[in-house]
């Protein structure tokens, strides 16, 4: 069995009027009765970082599938280990957090069915898997929590180029 290591998830984010709303994205059926035995869920953008890609660029590189632009890209100070039936592998992920425009999210229907944006407790709610949960929890404490978000974790920001 291989150990991946240069996956990710990303907790996608927009700010608007004061709150902060996250990403989420739900199974479609055809992806849940192919890898999940029938089993459906809410989960957040990932992939991997592919030979020669940065990490920032494989973000900005899976965000752009679901039509969004990323603004800011921070570390999250969080990873997890697990094992990944769909690939059969085991997985470590690194967790980030990318603040992102209010655009409209598109879908690969084969893949998710539909998507919500919603406050942290929300998302704590409709996630259930350990790492989703203590990744976002990481998120708030060092991203979306705090009135200035931790200088030395962003990895990337729009506005002061590549």
């Amino acid at each position: 069995m291989q150990l991946a290591a240069n996956i990710f998830d990303v907790w996608a984010f927009r700010r608007s009027q004061g709150r902060t709303e996250f990403l989420l994205l739900r199974t479609s059926q055809e992806k849940a009765d192919r890898y999940f035995n029938g089993g459906r869920f809410w989960q957040i953008p990932s992939g991997q970082v592919l030979d020669g890609e940065s990490v920032t660029e494989a973000i900005r590189r899976k965000l752009e599938q679901f039509g969004l632009r990323a603004n800011a890209i921070w570390a999250a100070e969080h990873a997890y280990t697990v094992y990944n039936r769909r690939f059969e592998n085991m997985q470590l992920i690194g967790v980030y957090a990318a603040e992102v425009d209010d655009a409209p999210v598109a879908l690969a229907p084969v893949e998710h069915s539909e998507y919500g944006w919603c406050d942290a407790d929300t998302a704590l709610e409709l996630v259930h898997y350990r790492g989703l949960k203590e990744g976002l929890k990481s998120v708030r404490e060092y991203v979306t929590g705090v009135g200035q978000p931790a200088a030395e974790l962003c990895l990337f920001r729009g506005d002061l180029g590549d």
